[in-house]
Formats: structure tokens, C-alpha cells, sequence
């Protein structure tokens, strides 16, 4: 708020308004105060300017400031602690220069005279800091819902591309191949496919008005997708889970495991003789880690896969602190989720 361009213009307001509600109180008579309307108006416009721009200088400061204080203290706490010694200073500097200069009051008269234009000061100030941090709640509440139909996009974009996955005509044909195998060769074997791949579909669906998930019910989800990848791919793929039962009323954002381990089988070759090595596993409590071996392919990789984890980072993004780590090595592409609480 104090970076407005119209600030000299509310000083100006602002200074007139609380000389002229002085005058009109007939605050300096009631005192024996024996100072010209005219100085006194001067005075509160240069006290009003002073104050304002000692707040936006601090207003400037505090992200310099920040990095001493407490990470968790509200910034207009400083702010405001900060500018009473600057409206202290604001006042009494103009009104000891104007009694030096014109009025050369008596000491008793000129101590009381400048009581009474503190007192009235540190309200302007107050006032002025009010209103700046309504000023900041609000751009806080426009910032939260920009984030928020952000992150609306970004999630519902990564359940579309996870459902066009499934639903691409590479992945039908290959999963009905393996389906007509299977029903000649183990009919119930095949019903357990049917079973698991309906449930990739009806979690994709599901899940698409969320923004966050618990991790065991992703986790039950990513079960279902790793049963069809290990009947579709068979010695070629090495899957292991291994994710602490105490963790699993944590929270991820949904299908983001899905898209990382689709991610790994396009960027690699997968074969009986060179198995992809995916794993799925915790760091520290607080990351949720993926990690594949590098086996790459000769052709180019599919563009969508950049998308599919420029996506994932956004996501986590908006609803996380901790940035997702990306690691790779000549051996291993490794993906760090934050593991996220409510």
C-alpha cells in the first residue's frame, strides 16, 4: 500500500484532515497553545509524509530484515514494531525545527505541544498500518486463489494426460494382447487382470476433482497399475514397493506415482535379458523416492514425458514447500516426492 503513486496525494489528504480536525476541536486553545492554523497545517502534512515514507522504507527492508528474524513471524509483526520509533522520530524532528526556526514556545508549552502531536501521530500511524495490512490480507487472499485455480489446472492436466495413458491405442492393444493370452492360457489369471486393470481406470477417474490423496490409497492404486505392467512385461520388469505402513495416512498428490513409473518405461528399454529395475521406497520419513535404472532407448523420447513431470513438480509446487528433487546419473534416474501432511 505505501508504494501507491497517489501516495503524496493521501498525505496531503491525510495531513489537511488531521491539522483541520485539530483546529476544529480547538485542541491548542483548550491548551494554551498559541501556534498559527497555518504552521499547524504544514506541520501535520510534512509529520503525515515522513511517517509514510519511513513505512515503505521498512516495507522495502523487511525482505533484507527477514533473514533475521523468526521463520515463523508474520512480517507485518516487524513492520509495525519498526515504525514506532520511526513516527516518534517522524514527529518530533519537524516540530523541534519549527519551534527553532518560528514559533520559539516556551519549553513547558513547546514539551506539552509535542504530547499532544505524538499522541495524535502514532494513531495516524496506526491507522496507516491497519489499513496496509488489510491492504496485504487481501493481496494474500488473491495470491491463494491464483494459486489455488493453478493448481485446479495443473491437476486436472495430469489426470488427463494419465488418462490418455490408459486409454492411448498402444496401451488397449498391448493389454488386450496380454488379455487374449491370458484366457487361453489361465483363465483365472486373466480374470485377475480384468479385475486390476478396472481399478487403474476407476482410481483414474475417481480421483478427478482431488488435489491431494492419502498415500495409502495411491499406493493401492500404484498396486493395481504394477500388477498389469508385471503380467504385460513379465521377466522384463523388476518392480519393488516398499513403503512403511506407518506412513501410509500421509498425503501425495494423486496418480503422480503412476506418471513416474509410466515415465521410466517410455525413456527405457525393458527386455528379459536387461530388466527395467523400478523402485519405489522412503528417505528419511519425509520423501517419497523413485528410482529406475537408465537403459535408453535409441529413438528420441516422447515429448509428453517432459510435460508428465514438469506437471508432477508444479503440483507439489502449490501444495509443498519442499521443491521435488530430480537426480540422474549415467545408471539411474531417481525422483524426490515430498511426503506431505494435512
Amino acid at each position: 500500500m505505501f508504494a501507491t503513486r497517489y501516495r503524496w496525494l493521501y498525505v496531503l489528504l491525510l495531513g489537511t484532515y488531521s491539522g483541520a480536525n485539530v483546529l476544529f476541536m480547538e485542541a491548542l486553545g483548550s491548551y494554551g497553545l498559541s501556534v498559527a492554523p497555518w504552521w499547524l497545517l504544514n506541520l501535520f502534512v510534512v509529520v503525515v509524509g515522513l511517517i509514510w515514507e519511513g513505512n515503505l522504507l521498512i516495507e522495502r527492508s523487511l525482505p533484507t530484515l527477514g533473514r533475521w528474524l523468526p521463520s515463523g513471524l508474520h512480517p507485518l509483526v516487524p513492520a509495525f514494531g519498526l515504525s514506532l520509533p520511526v513516527t516518534a522520530l517522524a514527529t518530533a524532528g519537524p516540530a523541534w525545527l519549527l519551534q527553532a526556526t518560528r514559533l520559539h514556545l516556551p519549553p513547558a508549552q513547546f514539551a506539552l505541544g509535542l504530547k499532544l502531536l505524538l499522541v495524535v501521530a502514532f494513531r495516524i500511524n496506526l491507522f496507516l498500518n491497519t489499513i496496509n495490512a488489510l491492504a496485504y490480507a487481501n493481496r494474500q487472499l488473491r495470491h491463494s486463489q491464483v494459486e489455488a485455480e493453478a493448481l485446479k489446472k495443473a491437476g486436472a492436466l495430469a489426470r488427463l494426460q494419465s488418462l490418455r495413458e490408459q486409454v492411448n491405442p498402444h496401451f488397449l492393444f498391448n493389454n488386450l494382447n496380454v488379455l487374449a493370452a491370458l484366457l487361453y492360457r489361465s483363465p483365472d489369471e486373466a480374470a485377475e487382470f480384468i479385475q486390476q486393470l478396472a481399478r487403474v481406470y476407476r482410481y483414474v477417474l475417481q480421483q478427478q476433482e482431488k488435489d491431494l490423496v492419502e498415500l495409502g490409497t495411491e499406493l493401492d492404486f500404484l498396486a493395481s497399475y504394477v500388477f498389469v505392467l508385471r503380467t504385460r512385461f513379465r521377466g522384463a520388469l523388476d518392480v519393488r514397493l516398499d513403503v512403511p505402513v506407518h506412513l501410509r495416512p500421509r498425503f501425495a498428490v494423486p496418480v503422480a506415482l503412476q506418471m513416474l513409473f509410466e515415465n521410466a518405461l517410455k525413456h527405457n528399454v525393458a527386455s528379459q535379458n536387461h530388466p527395467l529395475h523400478i523402485e519405489l521406497f522412503v528417505e528419511d520419513d519425509h520423501w517419497l523416492v523413485v528410482r529406475n535404472s537408465r537403459q535408453a532407448r535409441a529413438a528420441p523420447p516422447d515429448t509428453s514425458l517432459q510435460l508428465g513431470l514438469r506437471n508432477i513438480v508444479a503440483r507439489y509446487g502449490f501444495v509443498s514447500e519442499q521443491a521435488v528433487r530430480v537426480e540422474a546419473t549415467e545408471t539411474s534416474f531417481t525422483v524426490k516426492l515430498p511426503l506431505l501432511s494435512m
